[in-house]
């Protein structure tokens, strides 16, 4: 039950965004720290106030879409998904892609 609720948390976080505009203003950003502090309640066993990827991984049902999403969420590669890291992630997403 509870992972199913960080996953809604999550799905409606993305959705929101999407809904929004391209510029990820400050609401969106206090948005993004909430979620995380929301799936921290429930996904980070020691407590530490960051997901290494055993924790990360139990929120996710298909197992690759969560190695996928450690693997671009995780940007500075030491093992562990921080509030900054997670806010920046969902920021990347609200951004616009370039096309050529």
């Amino acid at each position: 039950m509870k992972h199913s609720k960080l996953f809604l948390l999550i799905i409606l976080l993305i959705s929101f965004l999407l809904m929004g505009t391209s510029t990820f203003s400050q609401d969106m950003k206090k948005a993004a720290r909430n979620a995380f502090k929301e799936i921290l309640k429930n996904s980070d066993k020691n407590k530490d106030g960051k997901l290494s990827k055993a924790e990360f991984m139990t929120i996710w049902k298909d197992k690759n879409t969560g190695d996928k999403n450690w693997k671009t969420w995780d940007t500075n590669k030491d093992g562990y998904i921080t509030e900054e890291e997670y806010v920046n992630a969902v920021a990347n997403i609200q951004k616009p892609r370039k096309t050529k």
